[in-house]
């Protein structure tokens, strides 16, 4: 069968994508990809006559595709199907025109089932993972249980690097530890993920790679393709107990190129942090979210203090680290004081990168469905864009307008905090292009500070 995944223009390679076509490519199948807004579909689609087109959608990008695929597929023959966030949370997604199938949480097992069962040509609608739409009858099938991370196959790399010579080129290639986060913050899928895994198999919803087998898969990437730089797109990079202590040695030993990687806050002790430099470790991210204890703590659920976020700070920058944040401007119940306070709090931890994005009320998360009830939010996800949470808030909030204006100065200030009392000023402004320019161009400038 030939399988191909259409996606939007990236600069980070789309790891999920990658196990995928390894998956199938390891049971005979034939993949490709295309970028459907930079490349023609319609060409690629006649030249690869593919069996089954797949696209991964989050909320945000799922109309550009639902509406993408409903015109190809009264022009060609072939199976959609649509995973990721979206598809897994809004089951609703399968009525829509031309859309097949769509996966339920993660797709490796699914996709092979499906492809092989269309080889046979034999029923495919009883796959676990599996939403199919035959004529006004779904078949609704439950989640498998999850996989065993270590047995899978490495993500097809050849995929993208040798279709795409920016990514081929590209000194930093992204790896993932582990799946899966144990946590349960508000804002973010993960934990109606976990709670849906678990309520139908119970067990672990993390899953931690062993050390050997994630340097393996980095060994090979970095003797087969350009590489400066690793980056680990886990949520919290070394989250069981002794497995750090176990990575850093042999990392050292084995790949010895810098990394960068995603942490909590209260996981940065000062051994952590020594343990993560020892390792090669360039630079790590932590998010703060909020200055605010009661937004960051009641609201999010991040139970991570200021002392806690202020002490890894500390210890990340005492071991001689990059410290990238993440912030989050525009929480419900917030104000506009309190996003000047994170700020002032990043200039406190001295980020070499402080970066913001405007909360989204993405739906069917805890706090997308509490701003709802709130009357903050009327819960049409078709109006959240893509890029959102770096342009607007669409929460009927005060000081709309100046949350949107100091979220494209925030890292420009941080990074020089005599700007602060300027920048209280200009964010009164309208909305405006200078206010965008600036933010492009200083992130670009600090993305290269801390990631080379």
């Amino acid at each position: 069968m030939r399988i191909l995944f259409i996606t939007k223009d990236f600069i980070i390679e789309p790891l999920g994508i990658m196990y995928l076509s390894a998956a199938l490519k390891s049971a005979g199948h034939e993949t490709d990809i295309i970028k459907a807004d930079v490349e023609n579909v319609e060409e690629k689609i006649k030249s690869f006559a593919p069996d089954i087109v797949t696209y991964s959608i989050i909320t945000g990008a799922h109309k550009y595709f639902r509406d993408l695929n409903a015109e190809l597929k009264k022009k060609f023959n072939f199976i959609s199907v649509f995973g990721g966030p979206h598809a897994t949370f809004f089951n609703e997604f399968i009525q829509g025109e031309g859309v097949d199938i769509i996966c339920i949480g993660e797709g490796e097992g699914a996709i092979v089932d499906l492809a092989n069962r269309l080889r046979d040509h034999k029923d495919f609608t009883d796959i676990p993972n599996l939403w199919v739409k035959r004529g006004d009858q779904i078949f609704k099938n439950p989640v498998r249980p999850l996989a065993d991370i270590n047995s899978a196959v490495f993500p097809d790399r050849g995929l993208i690097y040798d279709k795409y010579a920016k990514s081929y080129n590209n000194p930093i290639k992204g790896f993932t530890g582990s799946r899966g986060c144990p946590y349960d913050c508000t804002f973010c899928y993960n934990g109606r993920l976990k709670e849906m895994y678990q309520q139908q198999h119970g067990g672990a919803y993390l899953r931690v790679r062993s050390v050997d087998n994630l340097l393996e898969e980095i060994k090979q990437v970095k003797e087969k393709y350009p590489m400066k730089m690793a980056y680990f797109q886990d949520d919290n990079l070394g989250i069981l107990p002794g497995w750090l202590e176990e990575f850093a040695p042999k990392y050292k030993k084995i790949i010895n190129l810098p990394f960068h990687c995603n942490e909590r806050a209260d996981t940065i002790t000062e051994k952590f942090a020594n343990l993560l430099k020892e390792a090669g470790c360039s630079g790590v991210s932590i998010a703060i979210e909020t200055a605010n204890d009661d937004l960051r703590n009641k609201i999010l659920k991040k139970h991570i203090s200021r002392e806690q976020i202020i002490n890894a700070a500390k210890h990340i920058k005492r071991a001689g680290l990059h410290l990238r944040t993440y912030n989050i401007l525009g929480i419900p119940q917030g104000s506009i004081k309190d996003d000047f306070e994170t700020l002032k709090l990043n200039v406190l931890c001295k980020a070499d990168m402080a970066w913001s994005t405007i909360y989204q009320p993405y739906p069917r998360t805890q706090l997308g469905d509490q701003v709802i009830k709130m009357g903050l939010y009327d819960g049409d996800f078709d109006k959240i864009l893509e890029t959102s949470y770096f342009g607007e808030s669409p929460l009927n909030i005060p000081n709309r307008d100046k949350i949107n204006n100091l979220q494209k100065l925030f890292t420009l200030t941080a990074s020089f905090p005599f700007l602060l009392p300027l920048t209280k000023i200009l964010i009164n402004l309208p909305p405006n292009a200078l206010f965008r320019k600036v933010y492009t161009f200083w992130k670009i400038r600090l993305n290269k500070k801390v990631y080379i």
